[in-house]
């Protein structure tokens, strides 16, 4: 096809000029046409391929990790040990420790414990058919539990007390890890009183949210002190006989007289207790004294005053007895 082309250009009737630029025209065109076939199947070198170097086990060694590569910071200076990341969905490791301790916090960030979520020193059932003795004593697991909670008591709470040695053991009267309170935050307890832990924070709960609060509204100023009749004592309910061990045996019960107040007005159990007096609203001081009775009633499991009987006639009687199954406000 090509050659019927070029004998084409050659057979037109022109002058040798026109020919002769003719031929030059179609010599040229073959040239270029010619010359572009060639660059067309001109084959393209490859460069050569770098070929990537593979680690092997005692060949060399993989480049170190650095601080630097992984954008941490290092501080200290200290040797930088990378650690594998866990895979999706999988546990790596031991779980993390969480506190078991009921702590809460208040909303405006003061911490707590509240008080019937704090284990107990003694099984409460059992207690109830003990008898008053000091023959048994407490192993070491035992104290090392009770003194556990009363690190965490004394910690979360502004009670100033004695640490005491155990008393007595599980199988009749005594504490194992016994304090002795002298104070509930800004109010003195005299005389001081030895209790446990658990009654204790009970105690600082009654006083500090309930027996102050009521005092500053009635009387505007707060209590300094208060006096106490009775604490542990290793007895029965009645003193003597065959009657039940009294929650005294087990420092769970605190037997309270009077309040004093910051001008030193003193109310008494004894002198300014009156249930009509205190139901029609026309003797301050026996209103106060039921109002902190009910309160004691809400933070105890038992909550004994005058109305109960003559032998409280002078003091409220408070205790933590029964494990908290049920509750006794008279």
């Amino acid at each position: 096809m090509r050659l019927l082309i070029y004998l084409a250009f050659l057979l037109l009737p022109a002058t040798d000029a026109l020919a002769a630029n003719n031929l030059d025209s179609v010599t040229g065109f073959f040239s270029d046409l010619f010359a572009g076939k060639t660059r067309k199947h001109v084959r393209k070198t490859r460069r050569p391929v770098k070929h990537k170097r593979k680690f092997s086990i005692g060949s060399e060694k993989k480049p170190a990790i650095t601080p630097e590569m992984l954008n941490v910071q290092n501080q200290l200076n200290l040797p930088y040990i990378p650690i594998p990341r866990p895979k999706p969905g999988s546990q790596s490791g031991p779980a993390p420790h969480l506190p078991t301790a009921p702590v809460r916090t208040t909303n405006n960030g003061q911490v707590y414990i509240p008080v019937e979520q704090l284990k107990r020193e003694r099984d409460e059932k059992r207690a109830r058919e003990l008898r008053p003795n000091t023959n048994s004593h407490w192993n070491k697991l035992q104290i090392a539990e009770a003194n556990k909670r009363c690190n965490l008591v004394l910690a979360t709470t502004n009670i100033d007390a004695d640490r005491l040695k155990p008393i007595g053991g599980p199988g009749g009267c005594g504490i194992a890890a016994p304090i002795l309170v002298r104070s509930l935050g800004n109010i003195q307890i005299k005389p001081a009183a030895k209790l446990n832990c658990n009654m204790a924070l009970a105690l600082y709960k009654w006083a500090v949210d309930g027996v102050q609060p009521i005092a500053r509204s009635k009387y505007k100023q707060p209590v300094v002190s208060i006096r106490s009749l009775s604490s542990y004592s290793c007895r029965s309910r009645r003193g003597s006989g065959t009657s039940r061990i009294s929650e005294h045996s087990f420092g769970n019960a605190l037997d309270v007289a009077s309040f004093t107040l910051a001008n030193g007005k003193t109310i008494s159990l004894l002198k300014d207790w009156s249930t009509a007096g205190s139901i029609f609203g026309i003797n301050r001081d026996a209103t106060f004294l039921n109002d902190v009775h009910k309160k004691a009633c809400q933070t105890f499991a038992t909550t004994l005053s005058p109305r109960y009987n003559k032998a409280h006639a002078n003091h409220f009687h408070i205790d933590l007895g029964r494990g908290g199954r049920y509750k006794i406000c008279k």
